[in-house]
């Protein structure tokens, strides 16, 4: 039977052309070494002797399959195979190679006039499923989805539910249609076997009926990725694993779109703020800036921003629900910035977003409500929204003073936080030249009265966790670089007091610490407010971990930018058992405390694994000593998504 060299078929994400199109001269290249061997006809169909390379490389079970296999299918990676040289027939008696013979310009990912062509709404969907690991059920996206919005959404609601149902009611029913076939305003390319969207006089072209939903497919499953465990009794997640990788190389080519290409749609924007979550959450604070910085870029042409109060002050104005979801993704990308920024990595960087006026409005985003049976009615599985109010709060309305809904408390306190981190990054331009206390007095007083207002007004201090970080983070960021100054202060004065006197020349006793701060009101000032914001957050650390410990539970509630407050905390304490060595036991104890909670969190994300390495380089401790107590152990992956244990 007379051989045929073959493609590697069609992989959605390598789509080859036919054998009869125009390609390089007859002597084609491997993707691995010079050709072998070839395949017979016969054998296309069947399975080969061993595992495909992309198998091989994962260590992934392969079934062999020809032209490729499934799992490489279902990935939409490029599957080929290549001849163990080891042997001299396959199993059926034909050596082969498939070949990958095609240059970079007929990918389908690069050769297409539009982003995502060739890539159908249930392949990019099906990213959710194929990432579940060996021996987990498999995870639907309708699933998917509930799980983001219980438990990320309460914190950062870049997406509008509202709006949301009605893309996924739209997504949903093309999810299983028959493909869509060529149509009069396609044109082939030149062999009849791949359409492709026609090009107009105008350099554009028509975008296809599915365009936006595979946008909205994009979404979908960044919701799931920032819904994933770490860390569970069954192992450690892989985080930016292949299924991030895709995601993030397909949301790059929307974000930065082509000449010609169609403008990327909204849904484009909230899944670049999701997708920076994700990489900020699991430590890779540049990495997130960077895509923070593009997903900003593309929401400034789409006119993203919050909305303004009226000239005449009045908070009874009507916003459109599109209104609202412009000003719900603008504060999301707002708050994650000012996580990003705290971080060391960050603190050179400039801001990518304007600082809100007293006028800007705080997002007005419907809360989520479960559906009674758990499924709303098209069947989507996720929480249904009802009406939004009308009263909408401006940035200048204090807490305590209005009800706030959930993500307005958020966005309030985020502008809170940014006053805070532009006082350091202004401070950080003079070195060694810091304002007084005084300049900031009226922040300070606000940071703290909204603190215990929400200690005494919130009855589920979990829901307002991301409030507690920002707020607490807050002073810190005021008054850490004033801790130095005392320690060098107290080291100082006691190298100038020796303890060996001369003793027949008595010398006046060297100044304690107390002395030292009580002759400075700087620095007075500043211990007072450190040492409020470590009871503050060692309070809800003692409480977060009792919680956890007591039963198992699921941590997927927790948000990711809480973490990072546990490092400031941890830093503080060090430095108070170095400058007061009466009170070294009990910072002991709070550090302990905090390295609980570091590691609670780690279970969720990886910012907090990051912290807790840190730490121990900062401070040349090891944290399984102060860990030695925990009870705190992975959860069982079965709890991390039943929700009914909360």
């Amino acid at each position: 039977m007379p051989a045929t060299q073959i493609s590697n078929g069609l992989s959605p994400l390598s789509e080859a052309t036919s054998e009869s199109s125009p390609g390089p001269s007859p002597k084609r290249h491997c993707l691995q070494g010079p050709p072998v061997a070839t395949i017979e006809v016969a054998t296309v169909g069947g399975v080969a002797a061993r595992a495909c390379e992309k198998c091989r490389a994962s260590k992934r079970k392969c079934d062999k399959k020809l032209p490729y296999c499934d799992r490489c299918k279902r990935l939409n990676a490029k599957c080929h195979y290549v001849q163990d040289l080891s042997n001299n027939s396959n199993a059926q008696g034909t050596q082969f190679v498939i070949y990958q013979p095609r240059s970079l310009s007929h990918d389908a990912l690069f050769r297409g006039a539009e982003p995502l062509e060739g890539i159908t709404v249930s392949q990019i969907l099906s990213l959710v499923s194929a990432s579940t690991g060996p021996g987990h059920p498999q995870m639907d996206w309708r699933s998917a989805i509930s799980t983001y919005f219980l438990c990320v959404h309460p914190w950062f609601a870049a997406v509008h539910p509202t709006l949301f149902e009605r893309q996924v009611a739209n997504m949903a029913a093309t999810v299983d249609s028959p493909p869509r076939l060529d149509t009069p305003n396609s044109a082939t390319n030149g062999h009849g076997d791949h359409p492709f969207p026609a090009f107009h006089s105008n350099g554009l072209h028509q975008t296809t009926p599915d365009w936006h939903l595979k946008g909205v497919a994009l979404l979908v499953v960044a919701m799931y990725l920032n819904t994933r465990m770490r860390l569970t009794d069954e192992g450690e997640q892989p985080i930016f694993d292949e299924t991030y990788r895709t995601v993030k190389r397909l949301l790059s080519s929307l974000l930065l779109p082509c000449a010609g290409d169609p403008e990327p749609g909204i849904e484009i924007v909230q899944c670049g703020a999701l997708m920076a979550l994700y990489e900020y959450g699991h430590g890779d604070i540049v990495t997130a800036y960077r895509t923070l910085s593009q997903t900003v870029v593309a929401a400034r042409f789409m006119d993203v921003k919050p909305g303004q109060l009226a000239e005449s002050g009045s908070d009874t104005l009507m916003l459109s629900v599109e209104e609202e979801q412009s000003g719900c993704l603008w504060w999301a990308m707002f708050i994650l910035e000012q996580s990003i920024h705290q971080d060391e990595d960050a603190k050179s960087l400039p801001f990518l977003l304007e600082t809100p006026t007293r006028n800007t409005l705080l997002p007005e985003t419907p809360p989520m409500t479960p559906p009674p049976t758990g499924q709303d009615g098209n069947g989507n599985g996720f929480p249904i929204s009802p009406p939004p109010s009308t009263r909408h709060l401006s940035t200048s309305v204090l807490v305590g003073t209005e009800k706030f809904g959930g993500f307005q408390l958020s966005a309030k306190t985020a502008t809170l936080f940014h006053r805070a981190i532009r006082i350091d990054k202004k401070r950080g331009e003079q070195p060694g030249n810091m304002p007084l206390v005084a300049e900031y007095a009226d922040l300070d007083g606000e940071i703290r009265k909204t603190t215990l207002t929400l200690l005494n007004e919130t009855l589920d201090w979990e829901s307002t966790l991301d409030c507690f970080a920002m707020l607490v983070s807050s002073l810190f960021i005021l008054y850490l670089p004033y801790l130095p100054l005392l320690e060098h202060a107290v080291a100082t004065t006691q190298s100038s007091h020796p303890h060996h006197h001369n003793h027949h020349r008595p010398s006046d006793p060297a100044p304690t610490a107390q002395d030292i701060v009580a002759s400075n009101e700087e620095i007075k000032t500043a211990l007072a407010a450190l040492r409020f914001a470590c009871q503050m957050s060692t309070d809800i650390s003692c409480k977060l971990n009792a919680d956890f410990g007591a039963a198992p539970r699921s941590p997927a509630q927790l948000c990711a930018p809480a973490g990072a407050t546990c490092y400031f905390v941890i830093s503080t304490f060090a430095s108070l058992r170095r400058i007061f060595p009466a009170e070294r036991a009990r910072c002991e104890e709070n550090i302990a405390e905090k390295f609980e909670s570091l590691t609670l969190f780690s279970y969720r994300w990886g910012i907090a694994e990051k912290m807790m390495s840190q730490l121990e380089k900062k401070m040349r401790a090891d944290r399984h000593h102060y860990l030695k107590h925990s009870r705190l152990a992975p959860p069982p992956y079965a709890i991390c998504f039943d929700f009914t244990r909360r």
